[in-house]
């Protein structure tokens, strides 16, 4: 799908945890808001997913899910991206090598919302891609 590849050329900036969501912000006024499983992959394998967040594995301390992305990808660029259509799977190539990787995990629930300005994209449940201009919705309130 081709809807999604104006992300590419956009810097990663930083990742914060709300309450259920993460959110991804990127530069450009673009932020990724996932209620989803969310996966960091480097060198092939997977460094760190939204589920290690705050587990201790036998660390030193708790896994910090937003610090360690911070630490890898923050200020890299978008160099790719792959949405997996039916599934709205989502995967974002940076020029790290890099690669997030957002899971759609729910049939009912939306799996994220990526937010440019005025126009919204959302994962809805089930696998479709639904596309919300803020100007049009404003007009039909």
């Amino acid at each position: 799908m081709s809807e999604l590849n104006w992300l590419v050329g956009h810097r990663f900036q930083s990742l914060t945890r709300r309450d259920y969501a993460w959110v991804f912000d990127f530069d450009r006024e673009v932020n990724l808001v996932v209620g989803c499983l969310w996966r960091l992959v480097e060198a092939g394998r997977i460094r760190l997913t939204s589920q290690d967040d705050g587990h201790q594995f036998g660390l030193p301390s708790p896994i910090e899910a937003a610090s360690e992305i911070n630490r890898h990808i923050a200020n890299s660029t978008v160099v790719a991206v792959e949405l997996k259509q039916g599934l709205l799977d989502l995967e974002l190539q940076f020029a790290t090598g890099h690669r997030l990787q957002f899971i759609a995990d729910s049939s009912g629930y939306e799996a994220w919302n990526l937010y440019q300005r005025n126009r919204q994209y959302i994962a809805v449940g089930g696998g479709e891609l639904a596309i919300v201009d803020d100007d049009e919705f404003k007009r039909n309130d």
